[in-house]
């Protein structure tokens, strides 16, 4: 259920960006403003952190040639890549004001599928453990999943939106709201409105289709965001949450009745860490629930 992200899972592009499920424009609003101080796109115009050609993107994945030559075979992709990094406010669990990042990737091209009005696909990506994770670092041996969520969302036509999540990357907060449905979703629909300031500035437009997805811990947030879009009156062409923990009570009671796997000490920490933030009752001090030499580090992702 909580996968480390080595890739993303190509079923996740095959139901969500599949040919023919972009459906109509009809019905589907134009994102609204948020109020203030959420949303807001605090590097105008965004960062661009590279251009990258279909070849390129291919190949920095890993998986060999014969993996490589099945992706181009399955997804056809044929545009080029700009990527950009934003920058934005967001609240933490507590609403607190605070910051996060976010990719912003967008196709480039002279295939038809590449130019003029895009649809948004917006992204939550998995579980990450190391705080300076950014999905929009298409350079990094790690990014396994930035570099997939490239070849077949916006290499296909698609502009994407990647939270990276308050309290990694350049965030201001000094903790991660993990699988806190209201804060994360927050974040999401934060992102995505400074997703189009940024655009906005790009001078790029998109067609007022909406894709929402997600993996693992991304699924649980896709799921989340979907509810909360719909309950702000913004409309979603589609969504596509996928293995994700949506029943979170049952999902702890059957780790404490003994189905432990090999994440679910870190997934009960982090899981801790985020739900004493947003209601504070969960213990008095860390030591309640930590042995005493790891009860300092709870809110602490790792730095390396």
């Amino acid at each position: 259920m909580f996968r480390e992200q080595r890739f993303v899972p190509l079923v996740l592009c095959v139901s969500l960006l599949a040919p023919g499920c972009g459906g109509s424009t009809e019905g589907v609003s134009p994102l609204q403003p948020l109020p203030a101080a959420r949303g807001q796109l605090l590097n105008s115009p965004p960062t661009k952190l590279g251009s990258f050609s279909v070849s390129d993107l291919l190949s920095r994945l890993s998986g060999g040639q014969l993996g490589r030559e099945l992706i181009k075979l399955v997804f056809s992709p044929t545009c080029s890549v700009d990527t950009y990094h934003l920058e934005y406010d967001t609240v933490g669990a507590r609403g607190e004001a605070t910051t996060a990042s976010a990719a912003l990737m967008i196709p480039t091209g002279s295939h038809p599928r590449c130019q003029g009005p895009r649809p948004i696909a917006l992204y939550a990506h998995g579980k990450r453990t190391l705080k300076s994770f950014n999905i929009a670092d298409l350079t990094s041996q790690s990014n396994e999943e930035g570099l997939a969520l490239a070849i077949v969302g916006p290499a296909r036509g698609y502009i994407v939106v990647a939270p990276n999540y308050a309290g990694y990357d350049t965030s201001s907060l000094d903790y991660h709201p993990y699988l806190d449905a209201d804060q994360q979703s927050k974040d999401m629909m934060d992102a995505l409105t400074a997703a189009h300031g940024a655009l906005s500035a790009l001078n790029v437009a998109d067609n007022h289709k909406l894709f929402v997805t997600g993996y693992s811990q991304g699924g649980h947030v896709a799921m989340a965001t979907h509810r909360a879009l719909q309950a702000a009156g913004i409309a979603v062409t589609a969504s596509a949450p996928m293995s994700g923990p949506y029943a979170m009570s049952a999902f702890g009671d059957a780790v404490f009745m003994g189905q432990v796997d090999d994440g679910s000490t870190v997934n009960f920490v982090m899981l801790a860490s985020s739900y004493q933030h947003a209601y504070g009752n969960l213990y008095t001090t860390p030591t309640d629930i930590l042995e005493p030499k790891y009860a300092s580090a709870i809110d602490a992702l790792s730095t390396t």
